[in-house]
């Protein structure tokens, strides 16, 4: 059994303690994570898949799989690398070897790390992900890709 529990409140924190300890009495044994900071949004996902779908429309990059592994290594591996210390350390010792082309690769689906390709987006906390979002759209914006009635209810 694994859970995961998000502690916003009183209530929470106590249903973290109880399931803790309801695992303990069960199992003898449990592994523990713990991290400050929100996980990103579903909202976030969404967002992202649309500026994936509106960079492929709007460049020579490919399709939405294409832009998705193209900000996925451009942008959310450089926020990483820059952010976190274990992230950039795994980076440098298993892909820093690899070609452009396989490190893009990597970032699709492949049998290595599944559907969803290698972890990048899926490890950012909230902060992160308004990171992405900020980057990917001045990055593009500056190619002549619209993203405002994307990003206008996060403007306001």
């Amino acid at each position: 059994m694994t859970a995961k529990i998000s502690v916003n409140s009183q209530a929470k924190l106590t249903e973290a303690i109880t399931s803790l300890t309801a695992m303990f009495q069960a199992k003898r044994y449990v592994v523990v994570s713990l991290r400050p900071g929100k996980d990103r949004t579903l909202d976030q996902n969404a967002l992202w898949f649309s500026m994936y779908q509106r960079i492929s429309q709007m460049t020579q990059i490919g399709d939405v799989d294409e832009a998705r592994k193209y900000c996925k290594l451009h942008v959310g591996v450089q926020i990483l690398l820059n952010e976190d210390e274990d992230f950039r350390a795994s980076w440098h010792r298993t892909m820093r070897h690899l070609s452009y082309e396989e490190k893009l690769d990597l970032m699709g689906g492949n049998a290595l790390f599944g559907p969803d390709g290698f972890p990048v987006t899926r490890l950012f906390n909230r902060a992160q992900g308004i990171a992405y979002t900020d980057r990917i759209a001045a990055e593009f914006s500056s190619k002549g890709v619209v993203f405002t009635d994307l990003l206008g209810d996060l403007a306001a």
